[in-house]
């Protein structure tokens, strides 16, 4: 069969998921295609035009997220340089649009399909769609299709019939190194590049850790699936041989745990001889030593983002980091003496934060260099999934009242998104960095305070 994989994204980011799907579709020996939303200026027509050229027989698209805010430094209208999108009408246009054109069977999946299923499948009048781990199912499902067979006992998939939604329950893959390679021949590396986009791969699934504002150890399983090194690198050696991409990034929520893996990759990338670059935007504050941290610098890592989200040792307890303060000394001590560039994120206003467990967190950050490539702080806890520990303090606090709104309008106890950036960088970009007064929604209050006071130093003052 023809297959037309979609890419329904408006960010700027790796299609690692489109790209792991198309590459299992090829490897049940299906025709394959696939179309970026992101580089066209009329999605409606290019996709119309697409589909008429090519006249697949099963379309999936792959939706990365509902709604949100995403920093724009241009969105002068818009309060903090961030600006609110709903991906949508995007994906209704193009949905509506095919059913013109097209006989052929739409399958939906993606990160933003998987907590709304149901509501992705009656807002686009559509009656299928695959939710959590598809690199089986995916190829299941087209095999089934196409011999006439039962699809509606695909593990994951959720249907409509009758008027009726029926889901079944999803599979985790026991074997990763089981997995279609992802097929980024098909895709144009090289105007991703011009986005600053790097090919994305993962390593593994689950997560130990059980953030309260995460739902992946709800969704993956607490227990690590790693694929095995050998199997990591040969990902990394296709990439290099499909793209000539000067930088792969490990797309997983946390590349240093277990930290025996990460060190297993790093000694196959060396024992290869393999000439990479690579990064991670995900490193976890947690046994980071001066000789884990050249032993990555070896093997090309040449981007680390150290997700430290606090400092404070109270908000580090209540957000179940499962590090302490101290890891994140020790990291940021580790960092601070390395070549690696690096930068380290923050979140502000789980719940339970205050202007002093803040005053915490920057005490801690503004007592060793400004990382080079700058702190990102998201402040505000999107809500999206009851698989959310916080979505429960949301309730009960009187912040969400109605689950359907977390689909239906950006759902965040607060809400803005901002970029600090070392000097330099700042100047360059025409970007300040700083801190703003905070935004009041859903209830929730970002201190004033930031940077107003004794509390935080010059470094961060608010404006």
């Amino acid at each position: 069969m023809k297959i037309l994989i979609i890419s329904a994204n408006t960010l700027p980011a790796s299609p690692a998921g489109p790209a792991y799907m198309a590459g299992a579709a090829l490897r049940g020996g299906h025709t394959v295609e696939v179309f970026e939303t992101l580089f066209s200026t009329d999605v409606v027509n290019d996709i119309d035009e697409h589909v008429r050229q090519f006249n697949p027989d099963v379309i999936g698209i792959s939706i990365r997220l509902v709604n949100g805010y995403v920093v724009d430094e241009l969105a002068k209208d818009f309060e903090l340089g961030i600006r609110p999108f709903d991906a949508r009408p995007m994906v209704k246009g193009m949905v509506d649009r095919i059913k013109q054109r097209s006989d052929a069977q739409i399958v939906l999946g993606g990160p933003g399909f998987n907590y709304f299923g149901q509501n992705w499948l009656e807002y686009l009048d559509l009656d299928y769609g695959l939710r959590g781990e598809a690199d089986h199912a995916f190829p299941l499902f087209l095999e089934r299709l196409e011999e006439g067979a039962d699809i509606n006992s695909v593990p994951g998939c959720i249907y409509r019939q009758n008027g009726r939604i029926h889901k079944i329950p999803r599979d985790l893959v026991a074997d990763l190194d089981s997995t279609a390679f992802p097929a980024y021949e098909l895709f144009n590396l090289a105007r991703y590049r011009e986005y600053g986009i790097s090919p994305a791969i993962t390593s593994k699934r689950g997560c130990a850790f059980g953030c309260t504002f995460c739902p992946y150890s709800s969704l993956e399983g607490t227990r690590y699936r790693l694929k095995s090194p050998g199997r990591v690198v040969d990902e990394i050696e296709q990439v290099l041989r499909v793209g000539d991409s000067p930088m792969i990034i490990f797309c997983e929520n946390s590349f240093n745990v277990p930290k025996s893996h990460a060190e297993a990759i790093c000694h196959e990338i060396l024992a290869r001889k393999l000439s990479v670059c690579w990064g991670t935007g995900a490193l976890k504050p947690l046994k980071i030593t001066d000789e884990f941290i050249q032993l990555m610098r070896a093997a090309g890592c040449d981007y680390i983002n150290i997700a430290i989200e606090s400092a404070s040792s109270t908000m580090l307890k209540g957000m179940n980091r499962r590090y302490k303060v101290d890891d994140v000394r020790e990291a940021l001590n580790c960092f601070a003496r390395s070549d690696i560039p690096y930068g380290i994120s923050l979140m502000f206003g789980c719940p339970g934060e205050t202007p002093e467990t803040i005053a915490d967190t920057l005490e801690v950050i503004d007592s060793f260099p400004l990382p080079p490539d700058g702190v990102w702080v998201t402040i505000g806890i999107c809500l999206w999934t009851e698989r959310q520990a916080v979505v429960e303090d949301a309730r009960q606090a009187g912040q969400l009242v109605d689950d359907e709104v977390a689909y239906e309008e950006i759902c965040r106890i607060t809400a803005f998104r901002l970029l600090w950036l070392r000097d330099s960088t700042a100047q360059r970009r025409g970007v300040d960095r700083s801190i703003r007064p905070g935004l009041h929604e859903s209830g929730h209050v970002v201190p004033r305070g930031a940077g107003g006071g004794g509390a935080f130093s010059d470094r961060w003052r608010a404006h």
